[in-house]
């Protein structure tokens, strides 16, 4: 039953992000290791190996409602920065904010982006052209 249960669960949330905003190509590789740099030791247990959809809804911020893009067109524009969001560094104390930007290393979930907004967000990562786009879902 309360396999059941978690099926539909994912079923409904997958059914909610059916309108998909961003086209990102984060692997699962870079979720996973973006996890458990946030969640630490905690990671099997509160993700990986827990009955909640808490993977799920990651993977799907990450994959379908999360983008960062370069807009040098955006130069000299106001946005909030990323760094004035704050960490989510209640398992892992020792996380920083980034003072550079690099794709291939930046880990959305470090940050207290908001996860479901009503209207589309935008940040800038902080000193770049970079901004990030958080769509709301659908």
């Amino acid at each position: 039953m309360r396999k059941l249960i978690l099926l539909l669960s994912v079923l409904c949330v997958s059914f909610m992000y059916g309108q998909q905003k961003a086209n990102n190509n984060y692997s699962n590789q870079f979720i996973k290791d973006c996890i458990v740099e946030i969640f630490q030791e905690h990671a099997d247990k509160l993700v990986f190996n827990s009955n909640s959809i808490r993977l799920t809804m990651i993977t799907d911020f990450l994959k379908n409602n999360f983008s960062v893009a370069y807009k040098p067109e955006y130069h000299g524009k106001k946005f909030d920065l990323v760094s004035s969001l704050g960490l989510n560094n209640k398992y892992n104390p020792s996380l920083q904010i980034d003072t550079h930007y690099d794709s291939r290393v930046f880990n959305p979930l470090k940050y207290k982006f908001p996860n479901y907004p009503r209207t589309k967000k935008m940040y800038r990562i902080d000193n770049t052209d970079y901004i990030v786009t958080i769509y709301p879902s659908k």
